[in-house]
């Protein structure tokens, strides 16, 4: 079999990805070094597969407004770190550019290659495993046992890569178990803005997915399946809670008095930081991760739980106003495919769903953890739409 070298780095890429993902989370269960070391250690060679994929394939680009906007993004918060002197290795090179870096990698390969020869198949079984190791963490969880807030963090994986296994997996049956497992796990560990993102994106993905497909009696169709999927879900649900099985109704319900489990006093003092920062600092930031570094909410290590609040004060006015350019581009696309009825729509607006609702209830675009595969994600869609949208302006 022949293999292009071409294809090799983003293999190693992809293959690296995923299995740092179920190092994390394994290291959350028995807390071994190895699992640990392994997890940063497998993200690096991410970087690394992405930089040289970047330099082998630089002449072939084809330069468009996000791919700009993320090489500046990265310009920025890079040049911002150096300069407040807050390179923390490995966190800052890998937190900084692996997942503006995977975006535009893969949006190149696959425009100009075949991403499913790659990825067939890896991306649902990977997903499998992570959606089974998510339940020891889940009881991890609630039995109040360990780093409670990063062990159930970790089941968000199983949110933010279930759009991968979406457009990556043709298999109808793997990608209807894939959504209910997504569902089942993000109910059962309580996260509200996890189980909110997940459940409003894939009914507005399904409500797209029928718009753009097939007749009006076909797509009434599947709108009466949808109703039908949501008022078993609300069934389930509610029985779950009233077995005491579940609290996410319970802490829906809480919403209004904890604040968000105390996000709303996070985001206080982080706004009234940057409020009383100077100019300077108003403008570009204090820094990589100052937030969880230096200002230290409440006196604990931690981010803002609120990307864009994270942003304002790690990097200004100006990294938020980047940040927010590469969503608006991202909605301007969304928006653009489904009025073409592009193939892709559908999971491109569950990516959005997930990508604002987790950026504003918690740590996804500081990170380059739980947006890793949104970021591939992101990549393939683009790159997948342009190739399509080309070959059909040509005819």
């Amino acid at each position: 079999m022949k293999i292009h070298i071409k294809s090799v780095f983003v293999r190693v890429a992809f293959d690296s990805m995923l299995l740092s993902i179920i190092c994390k989370m394994l290291y959350q269960i028995n807390q071994n070094n190895v699992f640990r070391m392994f997890g940063y250690g497998l993200q690096m060679l991410v970087l690394a597969c992405c930089v040289v994929q970047e330099l082998i394939t630089f002449k072939r680009k084809s330069f468009d407004f996000t791919v700009a906007i993320l090489l500046l993004l990265i310009s920025f918060e890079s040049l911002v770190a150096i300069s407040t002197h807050s390179v923390y290795i490995p966190y800052a090179p890998v937190d900084i550019l692996i997942w503006p870096i995977s975006v535009i990698v893969y949006y190149n390969y696959s425009y100009y290659y075949d991403i499913t020869k790659i990825a067939q198949n890896k991306a649902i079984w990977f997903f499998f495993a992570m959606c089974a190791i998510a339940v020891p963490l889940i009881k991890i969880h609630l039995s109040g046992a360990g780093n409670i807030g990063q062990v159930i963090f970790l089941t968000y994986f199983c949110i933010t890569t279930l759009p991968l296994v979406l457009i990556l997996t043709n298999n109808r049956s793997y990608r209807n178990l894939s959504m209910v497992l997504a569902v089942l796990i993000s109910t059962a560990s309580t996260k509200r803005a996890g189980t909110l993102a997940l459940i409003l994106g894939l009914f507005i993905m399904l409500v797209v997915e029928a718009h753009i497909q097939g007749t009006l009696n076909q797509r009434w169709k599947k709108y009466l399946k949808i109703m039908l999927l949501i008022l078993m879900g609300t069934i389930i649900v509610f029985y779950l809670e009233n077995a005491g099985r579940i609290q996410i109704l319970d802490r829906f319900a809480r919403l209004g008095d904890d604040g968000g489990s105390g996000r709303d006093v996070i985001w206080s003092i982080v706004l009234n930081a940057y409020h009383s920062s100077g100019l300077v600092q108003r403008l570009f930031g204090h820094g990589f991760q100052s937030v969880y570094y230096i200002l230290r909410p409440g006196g604990f290590y931690r981010f803002a739980h609120n990307s864009y609040i994270e942003y304002l004060y790690d990097y200004g006015t100006v990294g938020l106003i980047l940040l927010l350019v590469f969503i608006i581009a991202l909605i301007v696309s969304t928006i653009d495919m489904v009025r073409r009825k592009a193939r892709f729509a559908p999971v491109m607006c569950l990516l959005l769903v997930i990508s604002v609702f987790l950026g504003m209830f918690s740590y996804f675009f500081e990170e380059s953890n739980i947006i890793m595969p949104v970021a591939v994600a992101y990549g393939v869609i683009l790159g997948l739409d342009k190739k399509e949208k080309n070959i059909k302006d040509e005819i």
